[in-house]
């Protein structure tokens, strides 16, 4: 299956620290400014699909992509059945993402081989019309995702990982990167932001693994993170800068960049989130 999705989306995060209520309005805020795509996260407190669904529930043409549930938080036949029915009850508006960890190590199975027995166990359950995505930074599992899915999603990589991914599954495959930014702060003070969310980052063995193969060394993972590393990761500046960084993903061979925008969701933050959709628009 070819995807056809929106070349802007938006990866939040936020949803994590918010009640029900406060999702539904800052999703229909999101709606109305003009966003049409968003990722969602399994980082913290919300289940994967549970939240997709409330996501799309409270929206009306918003697409929704799971970016990335954790494919080591329930069986294949309950992830499977999930999406089946959010596809379903939602047509054209729900991508199905998964992922895994070297956490699965923990069971005496290494990722590669634990997420194409997983996929066969979703195949079973899922029809294929349902679109579905791998999250991936390693060689293996990139190549899984041109051969098992109908795209890759990536998360906190530089332009040349995301060269290197496009040459890696092929001319045609959908390639979605997400994009830290911190919009209308100076440099110094959107290095401070990204550092907070960044140190989390720096305790995970597969993100260290992952940034090391992209060049930085010990001194530039070694928490909270040398600026080197932080502006190669991180978009700052007002939402036109932003977006001119954003480029630079597009240009490596990404279909869409997905903007995740970093600190705390106060009102600087919900104009941020309304200029970046007039700068889409």
């Amino acid at each position: 299956m070819t995807l056809s999705l929106p070349r802007n989306a938006l990866s939040i995060a936020e949803l994590d620290d918010l009640d029900h209520d406060g999702v539904v309005r800052f999703v229909r805020g999101l709606e109305d400014a003009g966003h049409r795509m968003v990722w969602i996260p399994e980082v913290a407190g919300r289940e994967a699909f549970t939240t997709a669904a409330l996501v799309l529930q409270s929206t009306e043409r918003l697409v929704v992509g799971n970016g990335v549930a954790r494919a080591l938080e329930r069986v294949p036949k309950s992830a499977a059945s999930a999406a089946r029915d959010l596809a379903a009850g939602y047509p054209g508006r729900y991508v199905l993402g998964l992922g895994v960890s070297g956490a699965v190590r923990e069971r005496g199975v290494g990722p590669l081989p634990f997420l194409r027995d997983y996929l066969d166990g979703v195949g079973a359950t899922l029809p294929r019309a349902v679109p579905r995505v791998l999250g991936a930074y390693s060689e293996g599992i990139t190549r899984l995702a041109a051969e098992r899915a109908d795209g890759l999603i990536t998360f906190l990589v530089t332009p040349e990982h995301t060269r290197w991914a496009r040459e890696t599954i092929g001319p045609d495959l959908f390639l979605s990167v997400v994009q830290w930014a911190v919009v209308g702060r100076s440099r110094a003070a959107a290095r401070d932001v990204a550092r907070e969310r960044l140190a989390y980052y720096l305790t995970l063995p597969h993100q260290l693994a992952k940034l090391t193969r992209l060049g930085f060394t010990d001194a530039d993972l070694t928490p909270p993170g040398s600026d080197r590393l932080l502006d190669a990761l991180v978009a700052y500046g007002t939402p036109e800068q932003v977006r001119e960084s954003l480029r630079q993903q597009y240009d490596a061979g990404a279909t869409q960049v997905a903007v995740s925008l970093v600190g705390p969701l106060d009102d600087a933050k919900l104009d941020a989130y309304r200029a970046l959709a007039e700068q889409e628009n």
